[in-house]
């Protein structure tokens, strides 16, 4: 195994043949059109991919059939199973299978987190996704406990309700991979002080690319706040040659050569005069503004429109405290990844 591999997460995708996990990893991590995924062929052999991202992550997606006996997967090494359930067919013999998975890696690692995606509830009613979570989790729960499991898996265990064809994978994703990120209670306290600060209604850490957020404020939104978000998101991208990063002219002429290299070197985004941003204003008085925090890093806040309008100046200027620490926080991470490499590299 690389060094680099050691310091990522693992995650395994698993469930049955033609259950949906596949192309849940190439939709969230690839960016392929969700109409795309008809066209994908059955994975028939094992395939792991790295993903670089607020966490550095290592997808194992398996094949429906496979035997983790003959995968030589080591289990011990994973942080997270996300099971995929088809929730459109019998998922007798995947909740089987569910089953046996779970065993075995509870087994290796009693600290596993155990995400169900009940897949492919585009197009059911309410009532009929409620009732099938409800199933699931019964027939779960039933199943641990013939093994004496239940209790003690149960803070562990987590079900979502999604689908590709809608916002509903990424939200979920973002909370797998939110589990897996330490830093997540320093920059959830962060955005807590800035939403309080700058008159916020809601703000979320966005990854640029796969649309996953690693971090939102304390208070409740309903899943259509989420996806406005995603959307404003997507809006803006359309539109990033307007507002890309310019680096700063000015330049500090007494400070020390050395030291200035060096702050440079650290933290890039830092000598930026400020996050770049743009803003849409909705037709219920609200403003969703967006800034670059760090390179593929970006904050989206809801605001009233009225607020965003008399507070702007003030509002970035606390933006530019939440991008510092921010820096500060992945720079770190980063180092402590590149020494713990080098530190490995060397024994």
């Amino acid at each position: 195994m690389e060094d680099d591999d050691i310091h990522r997460k693992k995650v395994l995708l698993a469930g049955l043949r033609r259950s949906g996990k596949t192309s849940i990893q190439r939709v969230v991590f690839t960016g392929m059109a969700a109409k795309d995924t008809l066209y994908l062929e059955n994975n028939i052999r094992s395939a792991i991919h790295n993903v670089d991202s607020f966490v550095g992550l290592q997808l194992w997606d398996i094949p429906g059939h496979a035997n983790l006996d003959l995968l030589g997967i080591d289990l011990s090494q994973l942080s997270t199973l996300v099971f995929v359930v088809d929730a459109q067919d019998d998922y007798t013999r995947s909740l089987t299978q569910l089953h046996q998975i779970i065993l075995r890696a509870y087994k290796a690692n009693k600290q596993v987190n155990i995400e169900i995606f009940v897949h492919k509830v585009d197009g059911l009613s309410d009532e009929y996704k409620l009732d099938t979570i409800r199933d699931i989790k019964s027939r779960v729960s039933d199943g641990l406990s013939d093994y004496g499991l239940d209790s003690l898996l149960r803070p562990q265990l987590s079900y979502h309700l999604t689908s590709i064809y809608d916002h509903s994978i990424l939200d979920a994703f973002s909370k797998v991979v939110q589990k897996l990120a330490k830093q997540l209670p320093v920059i959830q306290n962060l955005l807590n002080v800035f939403c309080a600060n700058s008159g916020i209604a809601k703000a979320f850490l966005f990854e640029q690319n796969s649309r996953l957020y690693f971090a939102t404020d304390a208070t409740v939104a309903d899943a259509s706040t989420f996806e406005v978000c995603v959307d404003a998101l997507d809006t803006f991208d359309k539109f990033s040659k307007l507002y890309k990063y310019h680096p700063s002219i000015e330049q500090d002429q007494d400070q020390d050569q050395s030291e200035q290299n060096q702050d440079q070197h650290l933290n890039p985004i830092k000598n930026l005069k400020q996050p770049a941003t743009a803003s849409i204003r909705l037709a219920s008085d609200i403003t969703i503004s967006k800034w670059q925090i760090h390179e593929n890093l970006i904050l989206i806040a809801l605001i009233k429109s009225d607020t965003f309008d008399r507070f702007k100046q003030s509002i970035d200027y606390n933006v530019s405290f939440v991008r510092d620490a921010i820096v500060d926080i992945v720079e770190m991470e980063k180092r402590s990844r590149s020494s713990r490499s080098a530190s490995i590299a060397t024994n």
